[in-house]
């Protein structure tokens, strides 16, 4: 006699009753035939939980990205539009004379106050390399800070700029920000910028003493009244030009 389980099943209308015999064998089978399939469908939906996510992840960040490209266009637009006043201001400034194109920096000394030049005390170590002296006398407006890479020194127009050591002119230009400007070089190690001026009176190549007089107080580039931007440059790197000038204490006190 086969080993087994028989379901009893009986109808309550008609009465009958049958019969349903299975095997152990069988049963076996059905019940790992039932936990194989659970497996499947277990394994499955993770599968599916996975790519659902990753799909669901993939349209978030399509979204943000479309975002950021309008907020970038949108930039963009606010650029142009700040670039064209810009050039509308600037034209309107040539017309009203207020502004007018710079014209290619010329060694020449437009006008320099000879009885202001007086007041300059620098006659000390002029054959020196060592930027220690002041290039202008005037007020300083705007100290030295990781955003400001020099000092400002205001002073009237015209006001004589001299070499703070003596070196060798390593470039004279034109720049947006500081106009006509000066770069010397002392030494291998230091070099100083003058930057703002009205004129310049060297050229590229020149060699120069300390105390000479290489330009004029002006506003060129972006300023808003005559001054001298100054820097001091050690091993191409801007340093605090305060710390090179012995005298400086004294020309604030007799400002």
């Amino acid at each position: 006699m086969k080993k087994g389980y028989s379901v009893v099943l009986t109808s309550t209308e008609s009465g009958r009753t049958k019969y349903l015999f299975i095997s152990k064998k069988c049963l076996k089978i059905v019940a790992a035939t039932v936990f194989i399939v659970v497996i499947i469908l277990g394994y499955v939906t993770i599968n599916y939980s996975r790519v659902y996510y990753r799909a669901l992840e993939t349209v978030i960040l399509k979204r943000r990205n479309a975002e950021i490209e309008r907020e970038f266009a949108k930039l963009q637009e606010i650029k142009q539009n700040l670039e064209r006043t810009e050039m509308h201001n600037k034209k309107i400034k040539v017309m009203l004379g207020i502004e007018e194109t710079p014209a290619e920096v010329e060694p020449k000394l437009d006008k320099v106050n000879h009885d202001y030049s007086r007041k300059i005390e620098m006659v000390s170590n002029n054959e020196g390399n060592i930027p220690a002296l002041l290039p202008t006398h005037g007020r300083i407006s705007r100290s030295f800070s990781l955003e400001h890479t020099g000092i400002d020194i205001a002073a009237p127009r015209f006001s004589p700029v001299v070499a703070a050591a003596s070196g060798v002119v390593k470039a004279v230009g034109w720049d947006a920000v500081f106009g006509n400007y000066v770069i010397v070089d002392h030494n291998v190690n230091y070099s100083t910028f003058y930057g703002h001026l009205n004129s310049v009176a060297v050229r590229p190549n020149d060699r120069v003493v300390g105390g000479k007089v290489i330009g004029t107080i002006g506003s060129t580039g972006k300023s808003t009244s005559p001054h001298l931007h100054y820097e001091v440059r050690f091993r191409q790197k801007s340093v605090d030009p305060v710390g090179y000038l012995p005298f400086l204490l004294n020309f604030k006190e007799n400002i």
